[in-house]
């Protein structure tokens, strides 16, 4: 039986959590594995990345993955969130003017530099590769596959950025 590698990102965790699931398993198996409190009760949800909809418990993992053409296929990973936030209030300035839209929590800050970047903003595709988001009062550049959800502490579901140029090393 194939394992399905799983990563967990969510509010309160340092650091991806790596946990892996059978194709049969549900979402409340994986985290009954990680010794962790299945979320329900306490307001937590379950997203999967960039994905609107909280989970419901008892999916299955096979049925959340892309669908492969045949069981060889390579499988990629489930990519989870973890909240208390059904949708993060994001809010991104760039040269004096400030964007804001909601996101579900899952939402990576690839895709909230693309809408901030190319539909908020206007940019070419070229300006947009020139230009990160930084947390708005710190020096912290997020990579790119870093879930919003994260960054917004858990009790605000809000984040500021800020489009700043990507440093350039000419020599």
């Amino acid at each position: 039986m194939r394992s399905i590698d799983v990563f967990i990102q969510g509010e309160g965790l340092a650091d991806i959590i790596v946990a892996s699931a059978a194709p049969h398993h549900t979402i409340s198996d994986i985290f009954a594995s990680l010794k962790q409190p299945v979320p329900n009760g306490d307001g937590l949800l379950i997203f999967i990345e960039d994905v609107s909809a909280p989970l419901d418990l008892d999916a299955v993992v096979e049925e959340l993955l892309p669908l492969a053409a045949d069981d060889e296929a390579i499988i990629v990973p489930l990519r989870l969130h973890v909240t208390h936030c059904r949708h993060i209030e994001v809010s991104v300035r760039f040269n004096g003017e400030d964007a804001k839209r909601r996101f579900p929590p899952s939402a990576t800050i690839a895709r909230v530099h693309h809408w901030a970047a190319r539909r908020a903003f206007h940019l070419t595709p070229r300006d947009a590769a020139e230009h990160i988001l930084q947390l708005q009062g710190s020096a912290k550049y997020p990579d790119r596959d870093v879930h919003i959800g994260t960054l917004a502490g858990g009790k605000i579901c809000a984040v500021a950025f800020d489009l700043v140029p990507r440093k350039r090393v000419e020599g």
